[in-house]
């Protein structure tokens, strides 16, 4: 069995790195084209060459499972061609034997692409945001209030645009000690001194009939790596920020619910990708001589599509509170598994 183990994770590593790289490669081809409003005028084939290194991991981040999932059915499609399937099932290795010799390095490399897309997308898309603003991820953030509001003890602010330090039409509301609005001061741009954000040339209003001047000095907690985060897509940010920040309330563009979604959405990588393997052994399990598998490569394609439609749909309406946080972390990865357990046992059944 150890050999057979060996054997079954060559061919779905070797399978995997050429899938991986293929959809890299293809997702960065048309996000290059896409990028091309994005870029500055005067960029060169450098910067469009640093762009694409940047967006990497973030394109890892979407296509990794999916990627997963058909290396699994290209795994059994070459054995079935090559008409090996047919030997193992005459060695009574049957299809559950099949996924445990799969399973030890599908979770390899699936706890590994967690702990590297959890590194690697936040340190990437703030530098992506440092170099190009906000813009940089428009269409990821296309549902997303342009303004982030922040509240703090006595005060709370809109700001237009974070890049770095620089904040941008920015508005402070300051209140008394009843919680009424007692001034409002207006400042084109702000900048981040340590102590606080100066604000440059501020101009405001007083409500409480004073003659306080403007507010010069704008002190709060939030750093330019705080507001970084919270005007940032959750999905963008690591594990350890989106539980922080489902905590936080007051501040921000979004629902703390949707930093909990994209937590408990990343966490379950591992468990997701056993359900996988769980589906695609028993799925290709094509055994006539006429048998190529083509038939079920495409089924199991299929499958794959209605999954990530569905989580996706039920993820999108929990962001929003519209469904409960269990259900649209859980109800995928039940029919996943519970799809895997019928398949396998129905296998079991005709064997």
């Amino acid at each position: 069995m150890k050999r057979v183990r060996g054997y079954f994770a060559s061919l779905f590593l070797a399978r995997w790195f050429v899938t991986t790289f293929a959809l890299l490669a293809l997702l960065s081809v048309v996000d290059s084209i896409g990028a091309a409003d994005i870029l500055p005028d005067d960029s060169g084939s450098l910067d469009a060459l640093k762009y694409t290194l940047l967006r990497l991991p973030s394109l890892y981040d979407r296509i990794f499972m999916f990627a997963l999932f058909v290396s699994l059915l290209l795994t059994f499609l070459s054995l079935i061609r090559r008409q090996e399937l047919v030997g193992f099932v005459s060695m009574s290795i049957s299809p559950l034997m099949q996924a445990s010799a799969l399973i030890p390095t599908v979770l390899v490399v699936s706890i590994t692409s967690l702990l590297i897309i959890d590194q690697t997308v936040p340190r990437t898309v703030l530098a992506l945001e440092s170099w190009l603003g906000t813009d940089a991820f428009m269409e990821e953030d296309a549902g997303k209030p342009r303004s982030l509001w922040i509240a703090d003890d006595g005060t709370f602010a809109e700001i237009g645009s974070v890049q770095g330090d620089v904040l941008s039409d920015v508005v402070v509301y300051q209140r008394d000690g009843t919680g009424k609005l007692s001034s409002i001061t207006y400042a084109d741009r702000a900048r981040f001194t340590g102590r606080g954000w100066a604000l440059s040339d501020p101009s405001g209003i007083s409500l409480d009939y004073s003659d306080a001047s403007p507010l010069v000095l704008w002190q709060t907690e939030q750093t330019p790596v705080t507001l970084q985060k919270l005007g940032t897509s959750p999905r963008n940010l690591s594990l350890s920020d989106q539980y922080d920040l489902s905590q936080l309330r007051g501040s921000g563009v979004r629902p703390s619910t949707a930093y909990l979604v994209r937590f408990y959405d990343r966490l379950p990588m591992p468990i997701i990708a056993i359900g996988f393997v769980f589906v695609a052994v028993p799925l290709m399990q094509a055994l006539g001589r006429r048998q190529t598998g083509d038939q079920r490569l495409m089924i199991g394609i299929a499958i794959g599509f209605g999954y990530f439609i569905f989580d996706g749909v039920l993820k999108t309406v929990a962001e929003g509170g519209g469904i409960s946080l269990p259900m649209a972390i859980g109800l995928p990865i039940l029919l996943l598994l519970g799809l895997g357990i019928h398949l396998n046992l129905n296998a079991e059944r005709v064997k």
